[in-house]
């Protein structure tokens, strides 16, 4: 994780664990290895084959997942005075989903602890956020990449998305910075219909881009010619 301290923020062998539910912001995949290997590690808690450990990936994260996550985490553990473990990743979560983790986080059941990781907690409830410890990743050049990708001309906009068509998680990286720029820069009350209009596009493209064989070399080039000029 390019995250600095995110260790000491979940806690340590000494104290346990710190809070009963953490989000973390990234790449979701690298973001469980090290996680695991912190669980492991530091906090000596067994991963593999550890009936109260639970591991769940999703594209989207909807209220039916949230219903069986509610219901999974109401049950005893194994290990008398143990710990379950929730690691629940997805791309983007639903806001009625986001609403029954909001229930769970409030009253969780003793001794459990989730962990949610997302590419970007910039469209998370705040009354959920308030509820959870965030770990926020640091890779905020990406608004500074933004800012000048807008600035060219739509030619030079063009042979840049050329590039980032390449590499799919380059490719997604965009689209999450963009949306991250255009959702900053604007306040809710001052946004333009041409601001709300590419916002809408992006988020889009967004759920699309974590889809099977996305058009990923269409949607960039057409974000690229409709996207306004610097704000």
């Amino acid at each position: 994780m390019n995250f600095s301290n995110w260790r000491s923020k979940i806690g340590n062998f000494e104290n346990g664990l710190a809070h009963h539910a953490f989000l973390l912001e990234g790449e979701i995949g690298p973001n469980i290895s090290a996680l695991k290997e912190f669980l492991e590690g530091e906090m000596r808690i067994t991963v593999s084959g550890n009936p109260d450990y639970f591991e769940f990936v999703h594209g989207t994260f909807g209220i039916d997942e949230g219903r069986n996550l509610k219901g999974m985490q109401s049950r005893h553990s194994f290990a008398e005075n143990g710990k379950k473990i929730f690691i629940i990743g997805a791309d983007t979560f639903t806001v009625e989903a986001q609403n029954s983790l909001l229930k769970v986080f409030e009253e969780p059941t003793e001794g459990t602890h989730f962990f949610v990781l997302t590419p970007s907690a910039q469209f998370f409830l705040p009354t959920l956020l308030s509820r959870v410890v965030c770990i926020f990743s640091e890779e905020k050049n990406g608004v500074l990449e933004i800012q000048e990708f807008l600035k060219k001309s739509y030619s030079e906009r063009l042979a840049a998305v050329l590039v980032l068509k390449e590499d799919p998680s380059l490719a997604k990286r965009f689209l999450e910075d963009m949306t991250r720029y255009f959702y900053e820069k604007t306040p809710a009350e001052k946004r333009t219909p041409e601001t709300i209009q590419i916002l809408e596009l992006l988020q889009l493209y967004r759920t699309y881009a974590y889809g099977r064989a996305p058009a990923m070399k269409n949607m960039l080039e057409h974000v690229a010619l409709v996207a306004p000029q610097q704000l």
